[in-house]
């Protein structure tokens, strides 16, 4: 038996619907995060999660190029001891910024997967969608300026075939002058 539908019974769910996905995830987020009262995490303590996210920020210095995390060598010169560097680090207490500032300063910005947007590296994140804007603009008005070269040209579209059928004196001229072409060609 299916239940009956009225209007308030709709306008409940409406607003529980709305409401009960914010009810969770209100409660879901202060659990996990120490500013809303959660205990902070324990020096020692850490998710494996932070572990990986830090390991995907960095980059292989070993010449595989690859993603510190999905290194390809199984006894890698430079993976196996950074990654051993980031968990004592975060065994120590040390946030995710201290960290890859920490392999940043003894490395540079080539230990890390993806260049920081501040300064002049901004240039590589904004000169890519510049150069598609700026290619597309260059075919836009080339296929522009070819359509309307080629719109005033409708009579010389015309081919030796069409002036030849509406001429008859053009057409004996064309002729004429295939027979002494070919004649010089067969010589």
């Amino acid at each position: 038996m299916a239940p009956e539908w009225t209007f308030k019974k709709m306008i409940f769910l409406f607003r529980w619907t709305n409401l009960l996905p914010a009810a969770l995830a209100m409660f879901f987020m202060t659990g996990s995060n120490p500013a809303w009262g959660a205990e902070p995490a324990k020096p020692g303590v850490f998710p494996e999660e932070l572990f990986n996210s830090i390991q995907r920020e960095m980059i292989c210095l070993c010449g595989c190029k690859s993603i510190l995390k999905d290194c390809p060598h199984v006894k890698c010169d430079y993976a196996i001891p950074a990654r051993k560097n980031i968990r004592e680090a975060l065994e120590r207490g040390k946030t995710r910024d201290q960290i890859i500032a920490q392999f940043v300063s003894e490395r540079g910005e080539v230990a890390l997967a993806a260049p920081k947007g501040e300064g002049f590296n901004v240039l590589g994140y904004v000169l890519p969608f510049i150069a598609i804007l700026a290619a597309g603009y260059a075919v836009a008005s080339i296929t522009r300026r070819w359509a309307a070269k080629g719109a005033g040209d409708d009579e010389a579209a015309e081919t030796p075939a069409a002036k030849m059928a509406g001429e008859p004196e053009a057409a004996d001229e064309m002729a004429e002058r295939l027979k002494k072409e070919l004649e010089e060609f067969d010589s």
